[in-house]
C-alpha cells in the first residue's frame, strides 16, 4: 500500500474536509491534479485511461483492453481510499469515437454487479496520450 494521501488544514465535523488519495498501483497523476478526493464519505476519482502503472505505457489492443485497464486502475484508487468498483454511484465514460461503444461496454459491464451505477458516455475530439476511452468516477465509502 503506497498510502501518500494529504489532508487538507480544513476540517468539518473534526475531519479533513478534503484528503487526497495517491497509490503507485495506478499511473501516477500530473502535479497539477490527484488520482482522487475522498470528501464528506464520497470518493472523487480523476480520468483514468488504459495505462499500466508498471510500465507507465498504454496498453496494447482494442477500445475493450484500455477500458479494462482504466477501471482496473480506478479500483485500485478506490480501494487506497477504502472503498471499491462496488461502491460506485456515477461513472462518466469519455470516448473519441462511439463506433467504440459496444466494444468499451462489452468489458465495462463485467467489472460492475447490479444495479450498474448511473452512467454518462459521451464522444470527445480528442483524449490524453492519444487514447480512445477515459473513465472517472465517483463513490461512496
Amino acid at each position: 500500500m503506497a498510502d501518500s494521501t494529504q489532508s487538507s488544514s480544513t476540517t468539518v465535523h473534526g475531519q479533513p474536509a478534503r484528503r487526497a488519495i495517491l497509490t503507485d498501483k495506478a499511473p501516477p497523476p500530473l502535479p497539477f491534479y490527484s488520482q482522487a478526493i475522498v470528501c464528506m464519505g464520497m470518493v472523487y476519482c480523476s480520468g483514468s485511461i488504459g495505462m499500466s502503472p508498471v510500465t507507465k505505457v498504454m496498453v496494447e489492443g482494442g477500445v475493450g483492453d484500455r477500458t479494462a485497464q482504466a477501471i482496473k486502475n480506478l479500483s485500485a484508487v478506490l480501494e487506497e481510499a477504502g472503498s471499491s468498483l462496488r461502491n460506485v454511484v456515477k461513472v462518466n465514460v469519455f470516448l473519441s469515437d462511439m463506433t467504440n461503444f459496444a466494444a468499451m461496454n462489452r468489458v465495462y459491464e463485467s467489472f460492475f454487479d447490479d444495479p450498474k451505477p448511473c452512467r454518462t458516455c459521451v464522444a470527445v475530439k480528442e483524449l490524453p496520450m492519444k487514447t480512445d476511452v477515459e473513465i472517472e468516477c465517483v463513490a461512496h465509502l
